[in-house]
């Protein structure tokens, strides 16, 4: 029986020294590559900044001004005396001479002219007053005519007056091609001289064309004054006008 003994500190030998040959090498390349990218991050890395140059100070010496000199007195100005003034001499009064008295003399006063009688102005003769001028008195009044007169004049004049608006009246086209026919009353005022104060359609004759046909004729028509038996204030008188399409105008 044979025994093996390892000295202390000798590697051993056989398969076992050859794993620890190969883990060294191992280690050793890491250790290179860890090297290796040591130098490759410094190299990287950027330089620190220089350090700030000290500020320098620049002190200046600067003299001082010399001092201003003090200004003179100025000498007070000499007090000028003012000068005496010249007294007037007095004046002499001037002796007052007397006055030259004048010389009167004595006008002989004229004698007095002898009167003379004055014959008196002829005066105007004195004309009496002519009497007073008076106006003819007016003339009476016409007696106010009778009620029957009046009713008769009234009459008489009305039939006057609806004759001419009759005559007076135009039958309108369109009465004419729509064979119309129709009455209106128109109502209106005059005045004692024939003048027409108004005139209105009292009555419609339903058709719009006749009312107006009849409303022209009144406004157109000339009106003889009020007769004598008549009253003497504005009247108001009714009209029937008669339109168709026989009618003439």
């Amino acid at each position: 029986m044979s025994v093996t003994v390892n000295s202390a500190g000798m590697p051993p030998r056989g398969p076992h020294r050859q794993g620890y040959f190969g883990r060294g090498l191992v280690i050793a390349a890491l250790l290179e590559a860890g090297l290796i990218m040591a130098l490759v991050w410094v190299s990287n890395q950027k330089a620190p900044p220089p350090p700030p140059k000290p500020k320098r100070i620049a002190i200046h010496m600067v003299q001082p001004a010399p001092p201003k000199p003090k200004p003179k007195p100025v000498p007070p100005k000499p007090v000028v005396q003012p000068k005496p003034k010249p007294v007037p001499k007095p004046v002499p009064k001037p002796v007052p001479q007397p006055k030259p008295q004048p010389v009167v003399h004595h006008i002989p006063k004229p004698s007095p002219k002898p009167l003379v009688a004055k014959t008196p102005a002829p005066t105007a003769p004195v004309v009496p007053p002519s009497p007073p001028v008076t106006a003819p008195p007016p003339p009476p009044p016409l007696p106010a005519p009778s009620p029957s007169a009046q009713k008769a004049a009234l009459a008489e004049y009305a039939a006057l007056v609806r004759a001419r608006v009759q005559a007076d009246t135009r039958v309108p086209e369109a009465v004419r091609l729509m064979h119309l026919r129709g009455t209106a009353i128109v109502a209106f005022e005059l005045t004692p001289s024939g003048r027409l104060v108004s005139a209105q359609i009292a009555q419609s004759s339903g058709i719009s064309a006749i009312d107006k046909a009849a409303l022209a004729a009144v406004e157109n028509t000339s009106y003889p004054p009020f007769t004598k038996n008549m009253p003497k204030h504005t009247m108001r008188f009714d009209v029937e006008v008669h339109l168709s399409a026989e009618s003439g105008g």
